[in-house]
């Protein structure tokens, strides 16, 4: 059988979906963090961890034997954070050559995959929220550009992490009484089983650092804005507008929506889950910044948008192969491939669910 692996990683895990080259989902495997810098051992141990979400996804299609991989792979598509540039990308490709044995493995930035989960094809904006934040905007002519995507020390902001650290700051403010008293602090000592919020700075200076202490924190954000707390709802509200800016800053740069034409714009990523409490305020910002900028709610998850990127790859009959015969952009998939992911999607969903 001939099959694809599309890879999505980032600073929290990494997704590895096996399909057929008709596009049906056969399998899902998951590994720690991949995002070369961010994890221990650079580019070699996101290897590692692309290759272990690859064991278990093959393992859960049920095609790992004892004697070798019972299929041939036809491609392999690693969508994943810290890709910025061509000299990252091959040497994330040279380190998975070594350690998961095929050669035909490609590597771009997560946002690429993220798009395609999205739109189907690569046109519009993807702005990603995660542990990180990035835009990619991508033009008819295959033209690329992007904004955000500088990590936690000076940008990402209205991610995980920058979400986590301004719950934090407000805690830290309320103690003082340099700000508002929050239900931020019944959280914050909650999620990290500490007594008082001077306990914070033993957590979170403790050595080594984890480096998702503090993003980990941001679903408890949410939650905080969800109930109605004063300055959570600021926070997320804020991080609204910065993911706003980020997207059409990256759209501005190739003159999408400059003449008027709507151009789609997708959000993704674990930040935008959260639901209705922060695309809610990310809907109404980007209606204000850029009328003809369209929201589009992914169909998929960014590790399917990196299957259709490997389907590509693999000369797949049913995917297009260009748009508007532009060399090396990635065509909008066929229509039964995408019927068939979406079917296998959901059983796998599906599956994933009763077995727990």
């Amino acid at each position: 059988m001939d099959v694809v692996l599309g890879i999505d990683g980032g600073g929290t895990k990494t997704a590895c979906a096996v399909s057929r080259l008709d596009g049906t989902l056969l399998g899902l495997g998951y590994a720690g963090a991949s995002n070369p810098l961010r994890v221990a051992g650079g580019f070699a141990g996101a290897a590692r961890a692309v290759a272990e979400a690859i064991e278990a996804a093959m393992a859960d299609a049920g095609l790992a034997g004892e004697c070798g991989p019972k299929a041939h792979v036809r491609a392999v598509f690693m969508a994943l954070g810290g890709i910025s540039n061509d000299d990252a990308a091959r040497r994330i490709e040279t380190a998975a050559r070594e350690v998961i044995g095929a050669h035909n493995v490609y590597a771009d930035n997560d946002a690429v995959a993220a798009l395609a989960a999205a739109v189907g094809e690569s046109y519009g904006v993807i702005i990603i929220a995660g542990t990180g934040s990035i835009a990619l905007a991508c033009d008819r002519m295959g033209r690329r550009a992007r904004s955000g995507g500088w990590g936690y020390r000076i940008g990402d902001e209205g991610s995980g992490q920058w979400l986590g650290r301004l719950g934090l700051d407000a805690v830290a403010r309320a103690h003082d009484g340099r700000g508002p008293a929050t239900a931020l602090t019944a959280r914050a000592l909650r999620h990290f089983g500490i007594v008082s919020p001077d306990d914070l700075r033993t957590v979170l200076y403790r050595q080594p650092i984890d480096a998702h202490d503090i993003a980990g924190f941001s679903p408890e954000v949410m939650a905080a804005a969800g109930e109605g707390d004063g300055p959570a709802l600021a926070i997320v509200r804020s991080a609204a507008c910065e993911l706003v800016a980020t997207a059409i800053a990256a759209a501005r740069q190739l003159g999408l929506g400059s003449d008027g034409t709507v151009f789609p714009v997708a959000p993704a990523g674990g930040v935008f889950s959260a639901g209705e409490i922060i695309l809610g305020p990310f809907r109404e910002e980007l209606a204000a910044c850029a009328p003809a900028a369209s929201l589009v709610l992914p169909e998929f998850p960014p590790v399917v948008g990196a299957v259709m990127l490997a389907l590509e790859r693999a000369g797949a009959e049913a995917v297009a192969k260009s748009v508007a015969g532009v060399p090396g952009a990635v065509g909008a998939i066929d229509g039964v491939v995408r019927a068939n992911l979406r079917r296998s999607w959901a059983e796998l969903v599906s599956r994933l669910r009763t077995t727990g």
